[in-house]
């Protein structure tokens, strides 16, 4: 009994989780301004959390974005278009 009560509110948790996703897109970085933390990818300008991802990142890279839901805005490099030295493979 112990266990069934255990399980049901991790079952609303999993049921939840998908209604809270965050929004992601991929693109082509056109501008990244580490010093303000704006970056601007297929045409959309974007103020994101941690300016300092940033740093190295110039236009004509692959790029995903993250929104949250809780406001704040992640960036990583796509690594699918990474030849792995570091150099984007276009």
């Amino acid at each position: 009994m112990r266990k069934i009560a255990l399980l049901i509110p991790l079952a609303g948790v999993l049921a939840i989780g998908p209604a809270m996703a965050a929004e992601t897109m991929g693109g082509v970085v056109d501008y990244a301004n580490p010093a303000t933390g704006i970056v601007s990818v297929g045409g959309q300008t974007f103020q994101v959390t941690y300016p300092q991802l940033l740093r190295g990142v110039y236009g004509g890279e692959h790029v995903i974005i993250t929104k949250n839901d809780n406001g704040t805005v992640g960036f990583q490099e796509d690594s699918s278009y990474s030849d792995g030295g570091g150099q984007t493979g276009q």
